[in-house]
């Protein structure tokens, strides 16, 4: 076909809108994807800012900032510390009743006006108006009375002794609380790290178990004949054991990581880990029990509150005994009273109890007596004294004993956890060369699942025998009270 000059130059004047259009048209594809990217760019990093902000947030605390914040947060704690300011007021009314106690009674009311008295012919005669309504005026009356405590036979000292040894008890409640609350976060802190570690051990045997799936598969597709289609059956089998652990390892790290969460008082927004991976076999080096039991006499927080006790006791006795004797006392009396409505009569034998003022010292002494009050108390304070002899002396037996139980199970877990060491070595070991001969056709598919399924349950008892000797140290620090320490 024949084109003339004039077609020709149309032709490419419209190839050439044609390719600016398309050239717009493609800058403005690149002009709205470049927007998208920049936009998606943007997102990604404040994605990534979000996530790293989150990160921040999370707080790594190990074993003894646990302890620090639950000791901190503990209102078991606070709780003591209430009791103890408590106790303190008690010594406080104890030591204020050897300062002067004063009481002062203030009256007014209505009284009859009355002039002075006269006497002649050996007689008083009232020369008073009539008690009218309007002869009633008004009087006002102030008395007082300060009293010091001179001798007491012994209230007053030996209730302020019974007041401090009590302050004594409260305080050392504190560190056993603090004891308690220690143990019970290294309870939940290996509890976790177990748990955490279960789960590794699960997924190891999922992982073997797996392997072993993919190798058997295999072999069926080429018709070997060591293996059969059963054995994928068994791979289900002795799988399922492992998934059930897991589950089991899982649950016990939430409910540790829950219990420690709020153990701390950690706000629910904020969210914690820990540095510690495995757990830790501390190489103690054990001393006699006997010296263990003799520390505890001497660190045990409990028993030192029981001889605090004891000597709070028996000052009460002593405080009670002393209640059957008098005691002595100065005090200082003095009356002001006045009536604008009645003359003052000032006379030495006759008293005037509406227009008078003195002040004196005086000197006496208060007894009470009574059929048998006072000696029921004496017996009762007696016999919480006794029973707090005999709550000693339990102590005396019971903690030994517990001492030597803890000792004995940390010696105990000491030697487990060597032993299950040693056997989930040597399982691994056999899950390697049940693997190997597996592969070279020398060796059944059950044996290799007898190895994982041994390897899992060898290492399981591993972990739980090196929990077991984590917390057995803890309750022998607890036992012997350096707990707190």
């Amino acid at each position: 076909m024949k084109m003339n000059l004039a077609d020709f130059f149309m032709s490419r004047k419209r190839m050439f809108c044609m390719s600016k259009v398309r050239s717009s048209l493609w800058s403005g594809r690149f002009s709205v994807l470049g927007t998208i990217i920049g936009i998606s760019l943007v997102l990604v990093f404040q994605g990534a800012a979000r996530g790293e902000g989150e990160k921040k947030e999370k707080l790594i605390l190990s074993l003894q900032q646990l302890i620090d914040m639950a000791i901190a947060e503990s209102p078991e704690i606070r709780v003591s510390q209430s009791e103890t300011a408590a106790a303190s007021t008690d010594l406080e009314q104890a030591q204020a009743a050897y300062y002067p106690q004063i009481e002062v009674t203030a009256l007014v009311g209505p009284v009859n006006d009355a002039d002075r008295p006269e006497v002649y012919n050996g007689r008083i005669h009232d020369p008073s108006p009539d008690g009218t309504f309007s002869n009633i005026g008004i009087f006002g009356r102030l008395d007082f009375t300060a009293t010091q405590p001179l001798y007491t036979f012994g209230k007053l000292a030996n209730r302020k002794e019974a007041a401090s040894q009590g302050i004594r008890v409260k305080e050392l409640e504190i560190p056993k609380k603090k004891s308690e609350i220690v143990l019970r976060v290294k309870q939940l802190y290996y509890a976790l790290v177990l748990a955490r570690q279960g789960v590794s051990v699960a997924d190891e045997s999922n992982d073997f178990f797996e392997d072993a799936r993919k190798r058997i598969s295999r072999l069926l597709d080429l018709g070997s004949p060591n293996v059969e289609e059963s054995d994928l059956y068994m791979v289900d089998a002795y799988h399922a054991d492992s998934d059930r652990f897991r589950a089991e390892a899982e649950k016990g790290k939430n409910v540790a990581y829950v219990a420690l969460k709020y153990l701390i008082n950690l706000p629910p927004e904020k969210d914690f880990d820990i540095p510690t991976k495995d757990l830790p076999m501390i190489e103690e080096t054990m001393g006699g029990q006997e010296a263990f039991i003799k520390k505890a006499f001497s660190k045990r927080p409990e028993f030192k509150q029981l001889e605090a006790a004891l000597e709070a006791q028996k000052s009460q006795v002593k405080a009670a005994q002393s209640d059957r004797y008098p005691s002595f006392f100065a005090a200082l009396e003095g009356s002001l009273a006045g009536a604008p409505g009645r003359e003052k009569f000032d006379n030495p034998y006759i008293s005037d109890e509406f227009n008078h003022s003195y002040v004196g010292v005086v000197a006496g002494l208060k007894w009470f007596f009574d059929f048998g009050i006072l000696k029921a108390r004496v017996d009762k304070a007696q016999a919480e004294y006794s029973k707090l002899l005999y709550t000693k002396s339990l102590a005396e037996r019971n903690i030994p004993i517990e001492v030597a139980k803890s000792y004995q199970e940390v010696l105990q877990w000491k030697k487990t956890v060597a032993a299950c060491e040693k056997a989930a070595r040597a399982s691994r070991k056999w899950v390697i060369v049940a693997f190997s001969n597996f592969d070279m056709g020398i060796g059944k598919a059950k044996n290799m699942f007898d190895a994982i399924e041994k390897y899992g349950h060898n290492r399981g008892n591993y972990l739980e025998a090196l929990y077991n000797y984590n917390v057995s140290l803890a309750q022998l620090e607890y036992a012997i009270g350096t707990t707190a320490e």
